[in-house]
């Protein structure tokens, strides 16, 4: 099996672009998205990002995900999060799926990914495309095909810094993850 050679800028930016918002909390929801009722705070998740690879170690990035209560049908609902519905990685991540293995096989895609230093089998790259994701803006970059959501935070969380940090609308907003 070749060795699928991915620039080392090009795994950088994409790596720093999902480890920049590890830990990053998601307090936001207008009303319930099920009936448009009135919410009441209930606990906060902690919910799987991305799986990256740095220095030979898997890493796990988390955000913390505010649930809520409904007050009118009951139902449990959470924050607005970088996330697409019923999905377990952040938006960013299946977005970088859905352009690889667009072009490519499913195994293929995970093994790309694996050199870029993004932990996702190939059986969950399949699975997205089950799924309802809409159609992903990319550009070719050392003719790998990156998704804008990858660049948008990218630069976000390289401008991030202790007097102005990230700020969970921009991150919606850099992943297209707000509604309409």
């Amino acid at each position: 099996m070749q060795k699928i050679k991915v620039p080392t800028l090009l795994s950088s930016l994409v790596i720093n672009a999902l480890a920049g918002i590890s830990d990053l909390e998601f307090t936001t929801i207008r009303s319930c998205p099920f009936c448009e009722g009135p919410v009441r705070y209930h606990d906060i998740r902690k919910k799987r990002f991305a799986t990256i690879i740095r220095d030979g170690e898997k890493h796990m990035i988390y955000v913390r995900v505010h649930r809520f209560y409904c007050r009118e049908c009951g139902r449990l609902c959470y924050a607005q999060a970088p996330f697409y519905p019923d999905t377990k990685f952040g938006a960013p991540v299946i977005d970088l799926c859905m352009t690889i293995a667009r072009d490519h096989a499913y195994n293929y895609t995970a093994r790309v990914l694996n050199e870029m230093g993004v932990v996702v089998d190939r059986g969950t790259v399949r699975n997205f495309f089950e799924k309802d994701i809409p159609d992903v803006s990319y550009v070719k970059i050392y003719g790998f095909p990156i998704p804008l959501s990858i660049f948008s935070l990218s630069d976000l969380v390289s401008r991030a810094t202790d007097q102005y940090p990230l700020a969970e609308e921009d991150v919606l907003v850099a992943c297209d993850c707000l509604p309409a």
